[in-house]
């Protein structure tokens, strides 16, 4: 006995696709994307080249490979923060959180 469906046989029975949505990902899901750059030089007193651009809501970002790996780290911690405020039910405008909890900076920033 079979328990797959076989939707050759059976047209009617096939679940419909919805059409994608990229809106209701946010208001710029669909306008952040990566355009790689290999071998440019690198700018100012850095040493590292520059490996790509991000792109986010029209601004170009030139990126070195150590600055893509802070900005990942930068919104995983973001990410962590919003996971741990919406568990505490901290989230509506702060309430009842310390002040700057939702604030993620960077180490050389913090005084």
């Amino acid at each position: 006995m079979s328990h797959k469906t076989n939707y050759k046989q059976n047209n009617n029975s096939r679940p419909e696709r919805t059409k994608f949505n990229p809106s209701k990902f946010g208001s710029t899901w669909a306008s952040i994307f990566w355009k790689g750059k290999p071998g440019l030089s690198p700018q100012g007193e850095a040493n590292q080249p520059i490996i790509g651009t991000l792109n986010i809501a029209g601004k170009e970002i030139d990126l070195t490979f150590s600055e893509c790996n802070k900005l990942i780290e930068t919104i995983v911690d973001g990410k962590e923060a919003a996971k741990v405020s919406r568990r505490l039910g901290t989230t509506a405008n702060g309430a009842g959180s310390p002040v700057g909890f939702m604030e993620v900076m960077s180490d050389m920033y913090k005084k």
